[in-house]
């Protein structure tokens, strides 16, 4: 029973993460009736504009976004108290919101009748274009760059910073050369993640592009305007391929960031250093900050009042109307993609657990292979992602497409990466010996997994449930061609109210959604608090 348990985990990792990637390969080069590269020059030579304007925002957004992430990370790690609880509470909001958020609030705020640009400036613009889609993209990744920054800066060692003051070193001369170098490694793994992911969402390109257009909104185009699926994939291919080498650089990156902070003490407090004494560069990294703290505010606060506005005659009145109406829409979609993920929250989390255990703990051989497979899918599009499951399971004897089992195999491989990386570093806290002993006391291998395994990795199973349960709410573009038209999930009712204009019925969709999320994490806290208090008898 041991070995089928590894061999079904190593075998779905083969079928639903391998055998996809295959199929958008073998596909790209059957364009033109024919096996061979003509998909690919059909591509080169009519969306070489396009391939141009999704490198150009995806350097800028790059850029943009790690200064923001950098600075936002350093101003969290500095402070304490409620400060600090109110910025990550901004944070964790901003982590948990549906996509296209971003793009609903700047159309509300900065529109051709936006709050700021119309009825405060009175200024008449267009906005639709490529610094919109550029600033959006850049404002929707900081959270996860900054919390990934901000764990590195609690892995830096106290008594370092402590010795620099101690020889006479200013605040502002430990920011530069001390906690920047340290950081750097960190910086270059935020830079690639944002320009990965700029390459990959179709989203906001759609929706404030205008007439700019980048490849990842084309290949949206060419599948539901056209179904061109040879033409898609060579897309694909051309996203695909950066995607593929930033991975390996991202590796690499992070085996650097580990061996720069293998000194750390487990801090977790903020960072002993003042950031209004660190010079231009602490005062920058405090208004850039605040620039950002102060369009989440901005963003989030227009979302949720938008849904209670009506305007008339240019004069905004309170209205329940588009409660009622979203009362009234088919609230089956919410409860389905509740469902959808709670189903993948629980099943992507044992599957994560059991699979970093066999390749933690068992030495299986081509563990680093597997490895690299498994966290592959976090670095693809999501639109390549849903491709290639089209491609694999759209024919006898595997005809999964129309069904949920293709949706939910999509979300769970699609995370999975994420959850099997929390679950290694919980694993690598539990000692061997307690294994060992387990088994020298006669206790089988599934003895030794209920007993000592799954027990120890109690905190891992929380944090993946939680992660699980909001991506699930929230991803779109890996699933966007999955979807039966008639069993649609509420991310895409959402997408199609802000693509229909409906922006007040929007920001409500919007609101329960991140209302669910952050309901469901939270109960699923308090319950692991309350089984882990200990009880008196």
């Amino acid at each position: 029973m041991d070995k089928l348990l590894l061999l079904a985990l190593l075998g779905s990792v083969c079928l639903f993460v391998f055998y996809p990637m295959l199929c958008i390969l073998l596909r790209s080069f059957q364009g033109g009736g024919s096996f061979g590269a003509g998909a690919y020059q059909a591509v080169w030579e009519q969306y070489r504009v396009n391939l141009w304007n999704s490198v150009f925002v995806g350097v800028l957004t790059a850029v943009f976004c790690t200064i923001l992430s950098v600075a936002t990370a350093l101003f969290i790690a500095t402070r304490r108290g409620w400060v600090r609880l109110l910025c990550m509470g901004l944070l964790l909001i901003t982590m948990v919101s549906p996509p296209f958020v971003s793009s609903l609030a700047y159309i509300q705020l900065y529109g051709r009748r936006g709050w700021i640009t119309y009825r405060l400036l009175h200024l008449s613009w267009d906005p639709y274009n490529c610094w919109g889609v550029i600033w959006m993209q850049s404002i929707s990744f900081v959270p996860l760059n900054a919390l990934f920054l901000g764990g590195i800066l609690s892995k830096l060692d106290g008594g370092s910073l402590q010795a620099a003051r101690d020889l006479g070193a200013s605040p502002a001369a430990i920011l530069r050369d001390i906690v920047l170098p340290l950081m750097r490694p960190g910086i270059l793994v935020s830079l690639l993640l944002s320009f990965v992911r700029s390459l990959a969402d179709f989203g906001t390109p759609v929706i404030i592009g205008g007439r700019f257009s980048t490849i990842a909104s084309e290949i949206y185009l060419q599948l539901v305007g056209y179904s061109n699926l040879e033409k898609a994939s060579a897309m694909n291919m051309f996203l695909l391929l950066p995607s593929i080498a930033a991975f390996f650089l991202y590796r690499y990156l992070l085996r650097q960031s580990d061996r720069l902070t293998e000194g750390s003490r487990g801090r977790q407090e903020g960072l002993e250093l003042k950031l209004s004494r660190c010079g231009p560069m602490g005062a920058a990294a405090i208004g850039v900050s605040m620039l950002f703290f102060g369009m989440m505010v901005l963003q989030y606060g227009c979302i949720f009042l938008s849904g209670f506005l009506k305007s008339t005659r240019g004069k905004y009145a309170f209205t329940t109307r588009y409660l009622e109406q979203l009362l009234k829409y088919d609230a089956s979609t919410m409860l389905r993609s509740i469902w959808y993920a709670l189903i993948v929250s629980l099943a992507g989390t044992l599957f994560a657990i059991l699979f970093s255990y066999y390749m933690e703990r068992r030495h299986v051989p081509g563990r680093s292979f597997f490895d690299c497979l498994v966290t592959l899918p976090y670095m693809l599009p999501g639109t390549c992602f849903g491709i290639g499951y089209i491609l694999a399971f759209n024919s006898q004897p595997l005809k999964l497409t129309g069904t949920a089992v293709i949706v939910l195999a999509n979300m769970l491989f699609k995370q999975l990466p994420t959850c099997t990386k929390i679950c290694t570093a919980t694993l690598t806290q539990v000692p061997e010996s307690l294994e060992r002993a387990a088994r020298d006391l006669g206790g089988g291998p599934f003895a030794v997994m209920r007993d000592v395994i799954l027990p120890s990795l109690r905190p891992a199973f929380l944090s993946c449930f939680v992660y699980n349960f909001s991506s699930s709410m929230t991803t779109a573009g890996a699933i966007l061609f999955l979807i039966n038209p008639g069993k649609k999930l509420a991310v895409f009712k959402l997408f199609d109210a802000v693509y229909a204009g409906d922006y007040a019925l929007a920001s409500l969709i919007s609101t329960l959604i991140i209302v669910i999320v952050l309901a469901v994490e939270g109960l699923a806290y308090l319950i692991s608090w309350k089984a882990a208090r200990p009880r008196v008898s």
